[in-house]
């Protein structure tokens, strides 16, 4: 009886304390974009792209580092993906980026192994960016896809798809 009692609770310990993918922290860590794997349509993805993504609470910070493109422009695209430092809030509050001449606006949910952000940028000019972006982390938590998909009020739109493994 002592022995059940016994092994019943370390199972549960080991249950408990068993690491899963999904949750706030998932997302956490350096992520390298896999070019090979990813479809961007007719705008190549960032060159060297690197996202370290950090949770706190419901703070989210993603790093990005890569290689600023020849033309000095960023593809309106990748507003919002392509900046040094993006803050935002998981638990669905806004949160405000300055974006070179963008204020971009945003609000961000985690459930699981996804996270989902919906933003509007607008230009100092009046042009307003629509976007979404959907990043989903594999089962094993050692790829994450992003999914980006944004509209502008001067007509243009694009979606792409980033993987990304963790390094």
């Amino acid at each position: 009886m002592h022995k059940a009692i016994i092994l019943s609770v370390l199972f549960a310990l080991v249950v408990v304390s068993a690491p899963s993918v999904g949750g706030d922290r998932a997302f956490d860590g350096k992520w390298v974009l896999d070019k090979h794997a990813s479809n961007t349509g007719t705008e190549p993805p960032p060159g060297d792209l690197q996202q370290r993504i950090k949770t706190s609470g419901n703070n989210v910070v993603i790093e990005s580092v890569f290689k600023e493109p020849q033309n000095g422009i960023a593809p309106l695209l990748y507003l919002g993906i392509m900046v040094t430092d993006m803050k935002l809030n998981s638990d669905g509050s806004e949160a405000v980026n300055q974006v070179g001449p963008f204020m971009q606006t945003s609000k961000t949910t985690i459930d699981g192994n996804k996270m989902d952000t919906q933003w509007v940028a607008k230009h100092t000019s009046g042009e307003v960016v629509n976007g979404h972006w959907t990043r989903t982390l594999s089962d094993d938590g050692k790829h994450m896809t992003l999914e980006i998909k944004e509209s502008a009020t001067q007509g243009q739109s694009g979606n792409a798809t980033l993987n990304f493994v963790k390094k």
